[in-house]
C-alpha cells in the first residue's frame, strides 16, 4: 500500500540521492589514502554525506587545504577521471521534472518548489546539471558545501534552502520533505523539522531508519507526484516503502 505526504517544498541531497557517484568518490579517496597510509574503509565510515574539507581535516591534517584548494583538486579528479562511473539514481530525473508541473493539468509551474542541498562544492555539483542532468537544468536554489559554515548533520544547509524557497513562494513555516542517502543527511533533515525519505543507494535501510528516516525506498522510482500547483501544496505518493523489520 502506498503512503502519501503533503508538503510545501522538496529538498534533495545530490550525491547518492539524485546522482550515483559512490564509485567515483571512493576511487579518488582510495588514491589519496594509498598515498598517505590511511585506511580507506575507516574513512568511508565518515565520508558519505560529509564535506570533503571536513574529511581532509580529520584524516589528512598534514595536508594543506587552504582556501579549499585540495578539496577542489579532488572533486576535479572525480569529475574528469571517473565520469564514466557516474549515473542517475533510478527515477531521479522523472521525479525532478514532474515537480515542475501540475500532474492533473500538465501546466508548468511558475517556478520550482524544490532545491538541492549538497556537501559537494559548486564545481562538482553544478557539473552534473551540465551533463547527465542537463535536461532537468540547475535549480535556482542550490546550496553547496561552500555556502554553509557547518556541514551535515547540522541543518544549516537545509534551513538555508528552505528559507530561500519560502521567500520565492511566500509560505510561512513551510513543511518540507528531505530526500537523502546518508544518515548524516537524514539527521540534518530531522533537525530542521522535515519529513525524511531515505534512499538505500549507499547505506542499508537499518542505518537510515536508525538516523530517523520516516520512509526508506530503494530508489526514486517509488516516489510519485500526485498533486502540485502554483497555489497549492505538493502531494507525493510513496510506493513499496521498505519496512523497519
Amino acid at each position: 500500500m502506498a503512503s502519501s505526504l503533503t508538503v510545501d517544498l522538496c529538498l534533495f541531497d545530490m550525491d547518492g540521492t539524485i546522482v550515483s557517484t559512490t564509485v567515483a568518490a571512493e576511487s579518488v579517496w582510495r588514491d589519496l589514502c594509498k598515498d598517505h597510509g590511511v585506511d580507506p574503509e575507516e574513512l568511508f565510515e565518515h565520508s558519505h554525506g560529509s564535506r570533503s574539507s571536513e574529511i581532509l581535516a580529520r584524516f589528512f591534517p598534514q595536508l594543506d587545504n587552504t582556501d579549499n584548494k585540495l578539496t577542489f583538486q579532488l572533486e576535479q579528479q572525480m569529475g574528469a577521471n571517473y565520469l564514466d562511473t557516474v549515473s542517475l539514481i533510478p527515477g531521479a530525473k522523472d521525479l525532478l521534472l514532474s515537480l515542475d508541473r501540475n500532474p492533473t493539468t500538465g501546466e508548468k509551474l511558475r517556478g520550482r518548489k524544490w532545491a538541492v542541498v549538497t556537501s559537494a562544492t559548486s564545481y562538482l555539483a553544478f557539473r552534473w546539471f551540465k551533463t547527465i542532468l542537463k535536461d532537468v537544468g540547475k535549480p535556482d536554489v542550490f546550496v553547496t558545501g561552500m555556502d554553509v559554515t557547518r556541514g551535515k548533520p547540522d541543518p544549516e544547509g537545509y534551513a538555508k534552502a528552505r528559507d530561500e524557497l519560502s521567500a520565492v513562494w511566500h509560505c510561512d513555516s513551510p513543511q518540507c520533505v528531505v530526500f537523502e542517502d546518508a544518515p548524516v543527511g537524514i539527521k540534518a533533515g530531522k533537525a530542521m523539522g522535515a519529513y525524511t525519505i531515505g534512499i538505500t543507494s549507499t547505506y542499508d535501510k537499518a542505518a537510515l531508519f536508525d538516523a530517523g528516516a520516516d520512509f526508506v525506498v530503494p530508489d526514486l522510482t517509488q516516489v510519485t507526484v500526485t498533486g502540485n500547483s502554483n497555489e497549492g501544496k505538493i502531494t507525493i505518493a510513496i510506493g513499496n516503502a521498505l519496512s523497519k523489520n
